[in-house]
């Protein structure tokens, strides 16, 4: 997600409270990285993400004293550790968003998210993009609104599943109801993020030129300039916490409380661990 500043700094809280009325929700689903159904389903009550992303940034228009920006990049979700892939398939993520950050505020815009799952591990490689959308899609969400705090590298962002998109046998609410055919759920996203020099990764070729369609240095015969003070792009590596805001499926006309707050808290206990180091590499 979008950064202005090239270092990690401690943890500090700023975030944005997404506007919903109070209202009782699960905290916590099953997941099955394999779709074959409640059986094999894990209880989580959230996930750990770690990934990469190219960020074009440009004066904006529109918003005083403020860059628009657009980024695309791929996660992977990891166990509770932080430092393997999540199950028996690679769940992957593929993403697209845009918005703004500036001295009176921030937001994210549009956007979509798609999640994969993909039995090969093979994340990271040049298979399709990044290896992270050659897997059986399974949930597409769509990009609500978001904050970022660029002096500390972080964001957060609150996302609505798209209607139809959930594949069944793969997620599962508290009481263990497929999530396929429901429209009604959303999940919050809190991610540190980092500028990096790319070398050694496919993030120029296959995130940068491919996905995101550059066409300046690394995508023109050119070699990548990576820059830690370039405000015109930049790659960026993520580590990060997704939390489901599900209904409980028992209750009726029951609102989904959006909890970005709750997400980059967690972030607390997954900094300066084995993700950070394993995607450094």
């Amino acid at each position: 997600m979008p950064a202005l500043r090239p270092f990690v700094t401690p943890f500090a809280v700023a975030v944005f409270m997404a506007a919903a009325p109070a209202a009782q929700a699960s905290s916590g689903w099953y997941l099955n990285p394999e779709g074959s159904g409640i059986d094999g389903a894990s209880f989580v009550s959230s996930l750990n993400v770690g990934g990469y992303g190219f960020i074009e940034q440009s004066v904006s228009r529109t918003h005083w004293f403020a860059l628009d920006f657009e980024e695309h990049g791929a996660y992977q979700v990891l166990d509770a550790t932080g430092t393997a892939p999540f199950g028996s398939h690679d769940i992957t993520v593929s993403y697209a968003v845009s918005g703004y950050v500036g001295l009176f505020g921030s937001d994210f815009t549009a956007g979509t998210i798609d999640i994969y799952s993909d039995a090969v591990f093979d994340f990271g490689s040049t298979n399709a993009q990044f290896g992270a959308n050659n897997g059986t899609l399974i949930a597409s969400f769509s990009v609500d609104s978001g904050q970022i705090d660029p002096l500390n590298g972080q964001a957060a962002l609150q996302a609505s599943v798209v209607g139809g998109s959930v594949a069944s046998g793969y997620f599962f609410d508290i009481n263990g109801v497929d999530l396929a055919g429901r429209d009604d759920f959303s999940f919050s996203l809190g991610v540190q993020n980092s500028v990096i020099d790319p070398s050694g990764t496919n993030v120029v070729g296959e995130i940068a030129c491919e996905q995101a369609g550059f066409t300046g240095r690394g995508c023109n015969g050119r070699p990548y300039r990576a820059s830690f003070l370039n405000l015109g792009y930049s790659t960026v590596q993520d580590v990060g916490v997704v939390s489901f805001n599900i209904p409980d499926s028992n209750l009726a006309n029951v609102a989904v409380v959006p909890e970005p707050t709750s997400a980059l808290m967690m972030l607390s206990g997954l900094l300066g661990i084995g993700a950070w180091r394993r995607f450094k590499k």
